[in-house]
């Protein structure tokens, strides 16, 4: 679910400077969602810390790949595309796999 909405999002964002941090937003919400699934507390401390450590890792990661990417019209908005997905698709993953122990 969340997959899908990052890869609508991305695809309706993608040419536009900035707007990756709707994205981040969606990776907090998720997260959130992920822990409350598992009966995880998560406090507003832990919460302000993972959307901190979120915006951080994403931007780098995402930012370092779609640039180089972007130089080419098409090619860099589909993989604007699937590297948002991708890597909501993962960190999904990874939250369910920390919030499940």
């Amino acid at each position: 679910m969340y997959t899908a909405l990052a890869g609508l999002l991305a695809a309706l964002t993608s040419p536009i400077p900035g707007t990756s941090l709707l994205l981040t937003g969606l990776e907090v919400f998720m997260v959130v969602h992920l822990a409350k699934k598992n009966n995880f507390e998560l406090s507003l401390k832990a919460l302000g810390f993972s959307a901190t450590a979120l915006w951080g890792i994403s931007t780098v990661l995402k930012d370092a790949g779609l640039e180089l990417l972007r130089f080419a019209p098409i090619l860099g908005w589909a993989a604007g595309v699937m590297v948002a997905m991708l890597f909501v698709f993962f960190l999904g993953i990874l939250a369910n796999l920390y919030f499940g122990k």
